[in-house]
């Protein structure tokens, strides 16, 4: 008994499959779908590490100020020397700080002659007393200057600075002291007069 079989048709089938075609030509592609990482729970991170301390260099504003300051001190008290202290001038008979000046230089260096010379004349016999003052005991006086002149017609006053350097008992070393200190009871300042056109101190210098 033969039945029936259905009938292969190839145009209807290559039909069919032109349609199934086109349908999934239209139908839009579909695109993967990107899977993001879920998201962090915030209690289950690390917790972060306080930052390090920062190292920055330290201010020097503060010490500059210091050192300019400091700097400024030293400037304004050598100032202060220079305009209380003036060096001797030129030893001379011209004026009252030139007569100042050689009798100074003249008992700085125990010289009597130059004591002599510009002491006024009454006062002149007494030069080797002044000087012999001094070096009997083992004194002398160092770095003489003038501090301040008053200058008249014919007298004048001169005030002196120097520096008075006494032996140490049982040393061979001396002590120098600036002459308001000293206790020799020299004078801290010098009168001059004006005699026949020139000047000449008119002060012994001797201790007391």
């Amino acid at each position: 008994m033969v039945s029936d079989l259905p009938r292969f048709d190839p145009a209807a089938r290559l039909s069919k499959l032109a349609r199934r075609t086109e349908v999934s030509l239209a139908a839009p592609a579909s695109r993967p779908r990107l899977m993001s990482d879920p998201p962090e729970d915030p209690a289950s991170l690390p917790e972060s590490q306080p930052g390090l301390p920062v190292l920055r260099p330290a201010r020097r504003g503060s010490q500059r100020r210091f050192t300019l300051l400091l700097s400024g001190a030293l400037v304004v008290l050598i100032l202060i020397r220079l305009l209380t202290t003036h060096p001797l001038p030129t030893p001379s008979h011209e004026s009252s700080g030139g007569a100042v000046a050689g009798y100074l230089i003249g008992l700085e260096h125990s010289d009597v002659g130059e004591v002599r010379r510009y002491l006024a004349p009454a006062q002149k016999s007494q030069a080797s007393a002044v000087v012999k003052a001094l070096t009997s005991r083992h004194d002398y006086i160092a770095a003489p200057g003038l501090a301040l002149v008053t200058q008249g017609k014919s007298r004048a006053t001169v005030a002196i600075t120097l520096e008075v350097c006494s032996p140490l008992p049982k040393a061979k070393e001396y002590d120098c002291q600036p002459l308001g200190h000293s206790t020799l009871g020299l004078p801290i300042q010098l009168t001059c007069a004006k005699v026949e056109g020139d000047w000449y101190v008119t002060t012994i210098f001797k201790p007391d």
